[in-house]
């Protein structure tokens, strides 16, 4: 499975290239309505929208109406838990930092996600179902760099170094092992029944995670700091990070 080695690698690796941020740092917290309004557009697309549909296409494909239903409430409740204990939970005194630690969780459960929508698009074969066109790969690569700037912008917001900060990048490369897991589920379950009830119920867990604590973030985080000045030219950046967001899966999906 060399193909889905270099794919989930390079998918993996991609989000870091947004620590080039860092040579624009009075410009990221100058300009914080455009920052944080993207920002807030890009996440609520992701989570909201991106995450929320997904959770609900496998509560359909799972079967059993009450698993997917308990998986996708119980998903929904943990990510809510994950938002309050990152961003108002005791254990991170500072503002900002609470910020940045609720982006990275954010990205890594939806490069978490993503990995595993890699692997599946392998089932069945020793190469990707997924289009590889130049026009995909660009817009992939300009969807993992935004994903990237969700914790750089808040890194930069909190004071952080670049050196200190690169790190908090990392989880991104959740990526890789989850889209390994399909192939797994596969080698010890065969094409079986239980085996698509666990390939269907890890994602839509994961996602359903995924989008309550999006729904923290974008509400209580980024929608806040990109309002903070008089006007709304806030609305208009979030919407345009919205808009650019989804176009940018329409080129890829």
């Amino acid at each position: 499975m060399t193909d889905l080695a270099v794919l989930a690698f390079g998918f993996g690796v991609m989000p870091l290239a947004a620590i080039l941020l860092y040579a624009f740092p009075e410009t990221v917290l100058r300009h914080r309505e455009a920052s944080w309004g993207i920002l807030a557009g890009v996440t609520g697309f992701l989570g909201l929208s991106h995450a929320m549909a997904l959770v609900l296409v496998n509560h359909s494909l799972l079967g059993d109406r009450t698993l997917a239903t308990i998986l996708s409430v119980l998903g929904l409740a943990v990510g809510a838990g994950l938002g309050w204990l990152f961003l108002d939970g005791p254990y991170i005194r500072t503002e900002p930092n609470r910020i940045l630690a609720a982006s990275v969780a954010f990205v890594a459960l939806h490069s978490f996600g993503d990995g595993l929508l890699i692997g599946a698009s392998f089932l069945g074969g020793v190469s990707t179902t997924l289009p590889l066109d130049a026009v995909t790969v660009a817009a992939t690569v300009v969807h993992r760099f935004v994903e990237g700037a969700i914790i750089v912008v808040p890194a930069i917001a909190a004071a952080w170094k670049s050196r200190p900060a690169f790190p908090l990048l990392f989880p991104a490369l959740l990526a890789v092992p989850a889209a390994y897991v399909p192939l797994w589920l596969v080698d010890v379950y065969g094409f079986t029944p239980i085996r698509s009830v666990i390939d269907h119920s890890i994602p839509t867990f994961a996602s359903a995670m995924e989008a309550t604590l999006a729904l923290f973030l974008v509400a209580r985080a980024f929608l806040p700091l990109a309002s903070v000045e008089r006007g709304t030219r806030w609305l208009a950046w979030t919407a345009l990070g919205f808009i650019g967001i989804s176009l940018v899966h329409f080129l890829v999906e």
